[in-house]
């Protein structure tokens, strides 16, 4: 049987970030990765902020792939809002080489990783966590951390709670086309994409590449691939997309509403497992790195103090949901606003949202991380739009 302090179940960016932290500390720690290769499939757009980068210390020259200014927002009638241009908003990843690179870095570190061997079932016997692989490895541990995705079996098999909603998403990697690297491409719409949005992603600094795809609720009839046919056929994406050829698809779950419960004896959950993830784009990158950083804290914590408590474990909960558990929830609020938006409301306001003190507004103050920071700026500066905007979201 193998032996360890801790048991990191998933190797993206969140398990590895956090295995070489708790590693740091000259811990026994272990990678388990259900995929043969790290950061495959890709399941991600790949559209991040610099903050990222103070979690991780990888080379940036390694990962990134192209800046973005802006966005062009556009309506279900082909009304277009054009946000930002002035400055550096995002950054887009080859997020293969990403999580490779937080993977290298956990191994330096001291991690054992290993691949093609997910875990299949954990139990709690004598206060520590016996575990059992794809591989039929038997694993015992004190501390087991489920970083392993949106149907996560450590969440499963602790009894914690699950995401609101789960979003089902559909895309492409695509070449030969001709964008302006510098700007994002959003369509809103209930044929184009119910219940979120479908984005074009320049992948490089000519435009030639992209990342293109769209998500949609989970319980819809039809298939997101069936949805990315029709986007495909639209005619605003005719226009951009004219040519295109397809290098490879990309398909994932999104899950969404984060947990009211993320820890149990001998176990924590964070990342997609906790559905720390942002509700108005579908990022997870990081919120999920923003609670590892709590995650990996307190871990090291229990394993210093050998307490592995539901009650100590508990303050893993407590600073994450005081870092940006507000957000999050803030996040369901708006995304409540925007899933119930007829494509008749998304024209009216895109039309509204022309306004040049309002565009300002939003390129001054927008936040990919932190989407509620722009609400009191906009509603100063354009106090007519309360009405779209509970007051149970602006207290």
């Amino acid at each position: 049987m193998l032996k360890y302090d801790a048991v990191i179940v998933g190797a993206g960016p969140i398990g590895g970030f956090i295995s070489a932290e708790i590693s740091r500390k000259n811990f026994k720690v272990a990678v388990f990765e259900k995929n043969k290769k790290i950061g495959e499939p890709v399941n991600c757009a790949g559209l991040i902020s610099t903050r990222v980068f103070d979690f991780v210390k990888i080379q940036k020259q390694k990962v990134i792939q192209n800046e973005v200014k802006g966005a062009h927002i556009h309506s279900p009638s082909g009304k277009k809002l054009t946000i930002g241009g002035d400055k550096t908003h995002a950054l887009v990843i080859d997020r293969s080489i990403f999580d490779k690179e937080i993977i290298k870095t956990s191994e330096k570190k001291g991690s054992d990783v290993f691949l093609n061997d997910g875990v299949l079932s954990a139990q709690k016997i004598n206060g520590k966590v016996e575990l059992k692989t794809s591989k039929n490895q038997d694993v015992k541990c004190k501390l087991v951390i489920g970083a392993d995705g949106p149907f996560s079996k450590i969440r499963d098999r602790f009894a914690l709670p699950e995401p609101s909603e789960f979003l089902r998403g559909f895309g492409a990697e695509i070449s030969n086309i001709s964008l302006d690297p510098n700007f994002v491409e959003i369509f809103v719409g209930k044929s184009i994409a119910p219940g979120f949005f479908a984005w074009v992603i320049p992948t490089n600094r000519d435009g030639t590449e992209a990342r293109i795809g769209l998500c949609i609720y989970q319980k819809n009839a039809q298939p997101p691939k069936k949805y990315f046919s029709n986007f495909l056929k639209h005619e605003p994406s005719i226009k951009l997309l004219k040519d295109a050829k397809i290098d490879n698809y990309i398909g994932g779950i999104i899950p969404l509403g984060a947990l009211k419960k993320t820890y149990a004896s001998n176990a924590m959950i964070v990342g997609d497992a906790a559905a720390q993830v942002k509700p108005t784009s579908g990022g997870g990158i990081f919120p999920g790195l923003l609670c590892g950083k709590h995650c990996s804290s307190v871990a090291i914590e229990s394993l210093e103090k050998n307490n592995l408590s539901s009650s100590f474990l508990k303050k893993y909960h407590k600073l994450w949901s005081t870092d940006i558990g507000r957000e999050l929830f803030l996040g369901m609020k708006f995304r409540k606003i925007f899933k119930n938006l007829s494509d008749k409301q998304f024209d009216k306001y895109i039309e509204k949202f022309q306004h040049p003190k309002i565009i300002d507004t939003i390129t001054r103050y927008g936040d990919i991380d932190y989407p509620s920071k722009l609400v009191k700026p906009l509603l100063k500066n354009a106090p007519s739009l309360l009405k779209l905007i509970p007051s149970v979201i602006i207290d």
